[in-house]
């Protein structure tokens, strides 16, 4: 017979006002209170009824969040986070993926917002923020972007620091003796675009010239990242004077860079030092350790489930926040500065 919330409060000799507060996380209860429910509580293994709780209180105490993807060491440290910061404070993560489609991104949220969760947490692969708009207006739980926000959304947002990312990176290859650096920029997207800023940033700050034919643009979406690196490098050898350090948009690419070198008797980090981005535990550890910028998942996903709670919570009307991530860079052999 399933244990109900009078139960308990009838074994304690407590209200069913105490238990509730207790559960509810209530800080007007003693201690040794907290502690003779919650031991009651897991003993009989009692379940909340959320549809009654939600009935009284508006709440359905769950959050959803959307991934383009499910796999990734990323993406489930991402989710991690966020499932850390709001478990924390009671609530339920339920997780879906969009499966790189944006209109399928869309049915998604539809059936999240069907169960009535009570913010929205998303990867967007939206192009314009107009469906966002339309959410916001119709008065629905609050949206928060993670990784970026699509253009012409007003909701708050968490983001990786994109333009530190690829600062630091060209910054590591200056430092460990490279002059000519090769960056394969990855995709024409706003973190992209933000992470080529760096790059450049980078150089002037160390009075190198900006050179176009070493930022290499990997723009063929039908070939695997792996792939696109390893042309790259292949064509850049192909040059008049080769690299010595080249940077890549993610870990893939940069492995395929690596490979490209290697069959070409480029030795590393000899003759061509590498740096990566992801920190991919697995890639990072194949064939010479890779160099590569953290970017942070666990840390991103954690301050999104916050910045959702405080979203609940907050008064109306509030500005959206924008958070910013910073990157961190985690240096193996690849990159090792040489005698």
């Amino acid at each position: 017979m399933r244990v109900r919330l009078k139960d308990i409060a009838r074994d304690l000799n407590l209200s069913k006002m105490t238990i509730s507060k207790v559960l509810r996380g209530q800080t007007d209860i003693s201690d040794a209170t907290k502690a003779r429910v919650l031991k009651r509580v897991k003993e009989l293994q009692y379940i909340p009824n959320i549809s009654a709780s939600s009935l009284r209180t508006g709440q359905t105490k769950t959050m959803g969040l959307v991934l383009p993807s499910i796999g990734t060491t990323y993406l489930s440290d991402v989710a991690e986070g966020v499932s850390r910061a709001v478990s924390d404070q009671g609530y339920s993560l339920l997780v879906s993926s969009s499966q790189d489609d944006a209109d399928y991104e869309q049915r998604q949220i539809e059936v999240l917002l069907s169960l009535q969760v009570d913010a929205l947490l998303i990867f967007s692969l939206q192009e314009s923020g107009t469906y966002f708009e339309q959410m916001q207006r119709s008065g629905r739980m609050p949206v928060i972007f993670v990784d970026h926000r699509p253009p012409g959304a007003s909701q708050g947002y968490v983001t990786i620091h994109d333009e530190e990312i690829g600062r630091i990176a060209c910054e590591h290859l200056i430092q460990s003796g490279c002059k000519r650096i090769a960056y394969l920029r990855g995709p024409r997207t706003a973190p992209g675009d933000m992470r080529a800023k760096g790059y450049r940033q980078a150089l002037s700050e160390h009075r190198l010239a900006v050179q176009p034919d070493l930022l290499v643009e990997s723009m063929h979406p039908e070939e695997s990242e792996y792939k696109r690196g390893y042309d790259a490098v292949v064509r850049l050898l192909e040059k008049r004077g080769r690299p010595d350090g080249v940077m890549a948009y993610s870990d893939m690419m940069a492995v395929g860079a690596m490979d490209a070198a290697s069959a070409h008797g480029v030795k590393i980090p000899e003759e061509v030092r590498l740096v990566g981005c992801g920190d991919d535990a697995l890639l990072c550890a194949m064939r010479i350790p890779l160099t590569s910028v953290n970017v942070a998942g666990h840390e991103l996903g954690l301050k999104a489930g916050q910045l959702a709670l405080r979203a609940i919570t907050g008064r109306k009307g509030a500005r959206p926040q924008r958070v910013l991530v910073m990157p961190k860079l985690v240096k193996r052999r690849s990159s090792e500065k040489t005698r």
